[in-house]
């Protein structure tokens, strides 16, 4: 992989769900939970889903600002051939992003209350 603006969307996309697979793999009970050697681990990933949420945030925005620049163009149709653009089906497209947004932020938020209550776990606190 060169640069991620070199790659395309889908193939990154794809690397990143792989990611989350082998994540939930590496916090795993069944074989000890091979990726945590300690609560400082814990903290590291809640951090980096954290970011992450954030992420997916901002691309859910961009993706309904391309359905949107692409609905104006006329490139959208319901099939491969049919005439004509379906608005309704791309309003549902984008209140779906929409909906992934507030989850990402509620998830956002849900993972700094974890964060935060793993600090206070920390000796010392």
């Amino acid at each position: 992989m060169s640069s991620p603006i070199d790659e395309d969307a889908p193939a990154l996309a794809t690397v990143a769900a792989r990611s989350v697979e082998l994540l939930s793999d590496a916090t795993g009970p069944e074989v000890g939970y091979p990726g945590l050697t300690g609560t400082g681990d814990v903290e590291d990933v809640l951090a980096a889903l954290n970011r992450m949420a954030g992420d997916l945030q901002q691309t859910a925005t961009q993706l309904k600002r391309y359905l949107d620049d692409e609905f104006a163009a006329g490139h959208l149709t319901r099939a491969p051939g049919s005439n004509g653009q379906n608005a309704e089906t791309v309003a549902a497209a984008r209140q779906a992003l929409t909906d992934v947004q507030e989850n990402a932020r509620t998830l956002a938020r849900l993972l700094t209350t974890a964060e935060t209550a793993m600090l206070a776990l920390r000796p010392g606190s």
